[in-house]
């Protein structure tokens, strides 16, 4: 009995030896890899967040006189230009250790990995903003294992090159709000008719809802869902400390006034001179129209509005 039990204790002893040293070689080898993705990251750079903008001409009195968006309106504006409290319901809402990660919430995977577990579906997301960001900048959204793998290592490479500002910066200038509006400008424009520093707080939280889902969440599309969401980033922003909750209470009183949803086939003034213009700029830039139409120009003419009426 003395004797199998010293064999039995020698087998264990190995099979404890031999998984010790599995493990050792498999986190090894699992390092290895990461530090030649990141390495590799490194090598090749920050990577390009240039995003196809609306063309606008301006008339001599810089009224405008027409833009080009090829069905995406999109107008880049710096974080500073922003109400801060869309920033801060964007964060409270998408990323609320935005500041505190490189790329990845580690903690929020594993959750969000539990809850589709115990729900035996995908009921949670543990997207960044940096992950977003990148699936946005370069990426279809399909959900293949090769896209899933392209989205990571954008997402290292942004997070390697450039500042949280900035990643920030560019998720906001390039999410999608629905009804053709892209980025926090367009949006603003869109719903409420007036650029994004100008923004009152309750038009700020609602616009941080809409691109969870713009088919869902539009006030043009239901009001009531738009509203509910609003409240509940509210919530979620007196949850982390980033306002009281007398200020929630204030904002999800606040009453808003939405802009008409025009057609986005509306005449431009002078249409003949605009058209001239657009091709004079061909020749001297050597661009094609659709180079010219989401190239974020911003160009001044000589048209003059009266003269124009009297002819």
């Amino acid at each position: 009995m003395d004797k199998v039990s010293g064999n039995q204790l020698r087998i264990t002893f190995k099979i404890i030896r031999a998984c010790i040293f599995l493990t050792l070689i498999g986190g090894m080898l699992a390092g290895v890899c990461f530090t030649s993705v990141l390495l590799a990251a490194k090598w090749q750079g920050a990577p390009s967040v240039r995003v196809p903008q609306s063309t606008i001409l301006y008339a001599n009195d810089g009224s405008k006189l027409g833009e080009t968006d090829f069905g995406e309106k999109r107008y880049w504006v710096r974080l500073k230009d922003i109400n801060p409290t869309a920033v801060q319901a964007a964060i409270a809402v998408e990323d609320q250790n935005f500041y505190n990660h490189h790329g990845f919430d580690y903690r929020r995977m594993a959750a969000a990995a539990l809850a589709d577990i115990k729900a035996m579906a995908k009921v949670q997301g543990a997207s960044t903003i940096t992950q977003q960001y990148a699936r946005n900048l370069y990426l279809e959204h399909d959900k293949t294992w090769k896209r899933k793998w392209n989205e990571a290592f954008y997402t290292i490479r942004l997070e390697q090159n450039y500042s949280k500002n900035e990643i920030l910066e560019g998720y906001v200038n390039t999410i999608y709000y629905g009804h053709g509006a892209y980025g926090i400008e367009a949006a603003s424009r869109l719903y409420f008719g007036k650029h994004a520093k100008d923004l009152n707080d309750a038009e700020a939280v609602l616009l941080a809802g809409i691109p969870k889902g713009p088919s869902g969440y539009s006030p043009y599309v239901s009001e009531k869902k738009a509203k509910q969401r609003q409240e509940t980033i509210l919530r979620l922003m007196a949850g982390q400390k980033m306002i009281s909750k007398e200020k929630a209470e204030r904002i999800k009183k606040t009453p808003l006034a939405y802009q008409p949803l025009k057609s986005r086939t509306a005449a431009k003034t002078a249409p003949y001179f605009y058209d001239d213009a657009m091709k004079e700029l061909e020749k001297k830039l050597g661009m094609t129209r659709e180079q010219l139409a989401t190239s974020g120009l911003r160009v001044y003419t000589t048209l003059d509005k009266r003269m124009q009426r009297i002819a």
